[in-house]
């Protein structure tokens, strides 16, 4: 087995700067958004993503942990939570039995609307604060660093 080879000293700084710069935005967001989302629509950025998602057409809770990158079991706190919140419901697969599929119910599409106009305030203020050129960038970076930018 042979030792890694070391990265330039300018690659370790880079990474720490993106990192470090990863963790603000993130925690801004945070700090902005989840309170919003609490005052105004008794929700959360989780559950709001998971009801997104399942609106959007991700309807298998395997897939949505999948498309999400949450664990199976804190997923399915969640979905228990918003069941019993009256925003989703499960159904037997039509195809197959052994599967459980989730709709969102009335009361969850509009919970999914309202707080998407929150959402899109919120983040969109931030986004205002880029030219064009650089959110088409910013947006292409992060792709590229997920699963998403990687080719099929």
């Amino acid at each position: 087995m042979t030792a890694p080879v070391p990265l330039p000293t300018h690659a370790y700084e880079d990474v720490a700067k993106f990192l470090r710069a990863l963790w603000r935005f993130n925690r801004a967001i945070g700090q902005e958004f989840e309170p919003l989302l609490h005052e105004r629509h008794g929700t959360d950025p989780r559950s709001f993503f998971i009801l997104k998602s399942i609106q959007g057409g991700v309807q298998y809770p395997k897939e949505l942990a999948g498309h999400l990158k949450i664990p199976a079991t804190l997923l399915s706190r969640y979905l228990d939570d918003l069941r019993r919140r009256g925003l989703i419901e499960r159904h037997i697969d039509e195809q197959d039995s052994r599967r459980t599929r989730l709709s969102l119910t009335d009361a969850g599409t509009a919970l999914v609307e309202a707080t998407q106009h929150t959402v899109h305030e919120a983040v969109g203020a931030r986004l205002a604060r880029l030219r064009p050129e650089q959110l088409d960038a910013l947006v292409s970076a992060l792709l590229a660093l997920t699963d998403e930018g990687s080719p099929a």
